[in-house]
C-alpha cells in the first residue's frame, strides 16, 4: 500500500514540501492526518505554527498566505487544505474564488520551510486541468482509495493481532457484517470490544452482539429478512422496537422499499450475467451489500418479491 509506505517515510523524517491525500476512505485520511501531525510538529508548535482551511469556505489564496509565512519559534509551518474541490469536475454550491494561478506559482516553487496538505476526499481528481497535472508532478500523493471487501477484512484482522486479541470464526463474520464491510465503521466499534475483552483478550460472538451498535439499515435488512420469510411475529416485533427508538415509520418504510429495490435489481442483473463488482459500480452501492443482496436473493423466489 502507498499509503504505509509513505507514512514510513515521515516517521523517519523523510518530509516532503507538498502532499496530497487522495481517496474516499476517511479512517486512512484520518490516520494520514494524524501521522503528518504528530511527526511535523511538537504540541506546543501547533498554534503558531498549525493552520487548516476549508476550500468550500475560504480561498486558497488564504492558505497560500500562511503557507508562505515564515515558521514562528520553530522549524516548520503545516498547513492543511480539505476539500480542495477546484481539482476536480464537481459542481459546488460554494461561491469562493480561488486563484489558481498564485497556486501554480506556489507549486512551482514551494516554501521549504512549510508542508503543505491537500486532503482531497474524492475518487479522481479532474485531470484535464493544468493545476491538477502540475500538483502531480510535484506533491508526493498518499492514496487513501475504499479497501475492497478483502483488504478490509485483513486490515481488521491485522489490527486485531496488532492489539495481542483473538476472535472466534463466527464473532468475525458477525462483525463485518454488523459494521457493513466499512472500514472507518469498524474501526470505530473495535476499542469497545478490546475494552471488553481485556482480560480474556479473546472476542466473542457474544461480546460483538451485545456492544456493536446496529444501523438503522442493518434493524431494517432483518426486518426484510423476516418478511420475506412470513415471519409476521418477528416482523412486528422488530417493527415495534424501531419505533420505540423514535424511529420515523416513513424513514422506515422508505429503506425498505430501497433495500427491496435493490434486491430485485440485483436479481435482474445476475441473471444477465453481470458479477458482483460489476452490479455494484452500475447501481453505485457498496459491493457488501450488493454481496448480502446477492446471498439473500439466493434464499427466496422471485416471485415472492
Amino acid at each position: 500500500m502507498n499509503l504505509v509506505s509513505e507514512l514510513t517515510k515521515i516517521k523517519n523524517g523523510t518530509i516532503a514540501t507538498v502532499y496530497i491525500v487522495l481517496g474516499t476512505e476517511s479512517y486512512l485520511a484520518s490516520v494520514a492526518r494524524k501521522t503528518l501531525l504528530d511527526n511535523l510538529l511538537k504540541e506546543e508548535e501547533l498554534e503558531l505554527n498549525y493552520g487548516a482551511y476549508d476550500m468550500e469556505e475560504v480561498s486558497i489564496g488564504t492558505a497560500l498566505e500562511d503557507a508562505e509565512s515564515i515558521p514562528f519559534f520553530g522549524e516548520r509551518r503545516v498547513v492543511f487544505v480539505d476539500r480542495p474541490v477546484f481539482l476536480t469536475g464537481e459542481k459546488t454550491k460554494s461561491k469562493i474564488e480561488h486563484d489558481l494561478k498564485w497556486f501554480e506559482n506556489y507549486l512551482t516553487r514551494p516554501s521549504e520551510s512549510t508542508t503543505l496538505v491537500l486532503f482531497a476526499p474524492y475518487e479522481k481528481l479532474d485531470e484535464r486541468k493544468k493545476i491538477t497535472k502540475l500538483l502531480k508532478k510535484t506533491a508526493t500523493v498518499l492514496e487513501v482509495n475504499a479497501l475492497s471487501e478483502k483488504e478490509m477484512r485483513k486490515y481488521i484482522k491485522d489490527t486485531i493481532s496488532n492489539e495481542g486479541y483473538r476472535y472466534s470464526p463466527e464473532a468475525f463474520e458477525l462483525f463485518i457484517q454488523l459494521t457493513d464491510a466499512k472500514l472507518s465503521v469498524a474501526m470505530g466499534e473495535l476499542p469497545k470490544l478490546f475494552l471488553y475483552a481485556q482480560e480474556t483478550k479473546f472476542i466473542t460472538i457474544e461480546a460483538v452482539q451485545e456492544l456493536v451498535a446496529k444501523s438503522l439499515e442493518q434493524n431494517i435488512f432483518a426486518l426484510n429478512e423476516y418478511v420475506l420469510k412470513k415471519d409476521v411475529g418477528q416482523a412486528l416485533n422488530l417493527y415495534q422496537d424501531l419505533l420505540l427508538q423514535k424511529e420515523d415509520p416513513i424513514k422506515i418504510n422508505a429503506i425498505m422499499t430501497a433495500q427491496f429495490r435493490l434486491l430485485i435489481q440485483v436479481k435482474i442483473l445476475e441473471k444477465k450475467g453481470y458479477q458482483q463488482g460489476d452490479i455494484a459500480k452500475l447501481l453505485k452501492t457498496h459491493p457488501y451489500r450488493v454481496k448480502l443482496a446477492i446471498q439473500q436473493m439466493r434464499k427466496i423466489k422471485e416471485y415472492a418479491l
